[in-house]
């Protein structure tokens, strides 16, 4: 929980610290004698981005202080070392095992929203099969200032709050095994949540995708025993309005790579590949809370990816929901089979707008790594709006460019195009050929989270897993539409 201004007694306090100390005049002579004395004989602690640990007994209790260094700190405001700093106090803190923990804003010369951004990015963690494990979370989060109204505060964290109701109901998502998250389990756990007056739920079973022609969710989700799947969640906060933005996001609970076998290696938190499915549900959860005047549709198509008897092959001509042929040269390339189904359906319903989401290709991963989320689409201004969104929310996006010449290796000589361009530019090619199933009238855009939904090794902060990446920047974006 997240309070501005709030009382109670904290464990911890975050202040910030510069060679004037005018943190200060916030503490007790007493703390303030110990934090001065700490910060002569380390004067690290002062620097910009460094966040040092004293502990205090007061009493029969210790009181563990985060001086957060600001000293010479030319960065502009809101930046992403801004928000990298933010996380590195809320690292500190879980790492004290703190409980409650009170942040003087005013001296920290920090954006808050940056601020209050990062703090939360970090208070998670994911333990429900752990039988024997402590929670770190911190149950509050006191922000205390004197420089914004009380309305206006309160009203930035709630928005903050929703927002990463969405994100940690999203990892929660992609962190779950998937022997438990399977297709169905997935429409289950949105059916149960995805509630409300302005909330249509719609679920296509596997006869359903049968009798409408969708080969690609079909072909994908063949060698499974769990049947596919694909769900919609319509949420409609401008009743008024026909402008409807469509989320799609890619869902494969499991890919092992079908009959195009992946290593032993490769198989490894392959439980991630329906991280776009949990972006697009986290959207609409974030939605319900925030009641934003938009119209949003999340399109999630969902399948297993299991080598059997029953299992799709390479050579496969599959024919899509809008008649397309498509000739399967690789049954690893599952989620641009998925997905070009789930774009056709959504603008079926209407969407003149698609931001599709997918942990796509390991080709991203080689050329951004963890860092940036691959985008591509039709619509230079829209994609200009995105990225603009995405900045403003701490999320790092690179555009890949989308030459007529990618999309020439995509032919094929059977069927209408091929699910693979060749062994060059795949990031770009598997864009391409979802972009081969959107409409001349449908402004458009790929984001390839490959590389950014989903850390395999600790960062420099400690944090592992799902990380809901996407959330922030489509509601900014919403946000910004209004």
């Amino acid at each position: 929980m997240i309070t501005c201004n709030g009382s109670g007694n904290p464990d911890a306090v975050v202040l910030g610290t510069d060679r004037r100390l005018r943190a200060l005049s916030l503490v007790t002579e007493e703390e303030g004698a110990l934090i001065r004395a700490y910060t002569d004989k380390h004067p690290s602690a002062m620097k910009a981005g460094n966040v040092s640990v004293l502990r205090a007994l007061q009493g029969d209790t210790i009181k563990t202080y985060f001086l957060a260094g600001t000293e010479d700190d030319s960065q502009e405001r809101g930046t992403f070392r801004e928000f990298d700093r933010a996380k590195k106090i809320m690292a500190a803190a879980m790492k004290e095992d703190v409980g409650e923990l009170a942040v003087y804003i005013d001296t920290l010369d920090m954006d808050v929203e940056t601020l209050i951004d990062g703090l939360l990015y970090g208070n998670y963690e994911y333990n429900q099969y752990k039988t024997k494990s402590k929670s770190k979370v911190l149950k509050n989060i006191n922000l205390i200032t004197s420089s914004l109204k009380s309305k206006d505060f309160n009203t930035l964290c709630y928005v903050y709050s929703s927002i990463y109701e969405g994100i940690y109901f999203a990892r929660d998502l992609v962190n779950m095994p998937p022997n438990d998250m399977t297709p169905r389990k997935f429409v289950d756990t949105a059916t149960a949540v995805c509630t409300g007056d302005n909330i249509f739920v719609e679920v296509l079973n596997k006869w359903n995708l049968e009798k409408r022609n969708m080969g690609g969710i079909v072909s994908v989700g063949k060698g499974s025993m769990n049947p596919p799947q694909l769900l919609s969640v319509a949420y409609t906060g401008d009743p008024e309005s026909r402008d409807v933005l469509a989320v799609v996001g890619k869902g494969i609970t499991y890919d092992s790579g079908g009959l195009s076998l992946k290593t032993r290696a490769g198989q490894l938190n392959m439980k991630s590949d329906m991280a776009g499915a949990a972006t697009a549900l986290g959207i609409i959860r974030a939605l319900m809370l925030l009641k934003y005047p938009v119209n949003v549709l999340a399109v999630m198509p969902l399948a297993e990816n299991i080598p059997s008897g029953m299992s799709y092959h390479v050579d496969d001509v599959i024919t899509r929901f809008d008649g397309t042929t498509v000739e399967v040269k690789n049954t690893d390339a599952e989620g641009r089979l998925v997905l070009a189904d789930a774009v056709s359906y959504a603008q079926s319903k209407g969407a003149k707008r698609i931001i599709d989401l997918a942990t796509l290709t390991g080709a991203c991963v080689t050329a951004l790594g963890s860092v940036r989320t691959g985008m591509i689409g039709n619509d230079q201004e829209f994609m200009n709006r995105f990225f603009a969104a995405a900045a403003q929310v701490n999320e790092k996006v690179w555009q890949l460019p989308a030459d007529e010449e990618y999309e020439r290796q995509l032919k094929s000589r059977v069927a209408d195009i091929s699910n693979v361009g060749g062994p060059e530019a795949g990031a770009i090619t598997a864009g391409l050929f979802i972009k081969h199933f959107i409409q001349e009238n449908t402004s458009w855009i790929h984001l390839d989270i490959a590389g950014t939904a989903f850390r395999d090794k600790k960062d420099e902060n400690g944090f592992y897993g799902a990380t809901g990446v996407g959330i922030k920047s489509v509601l900014r974006l919403l946000r910004g539409d209004k």
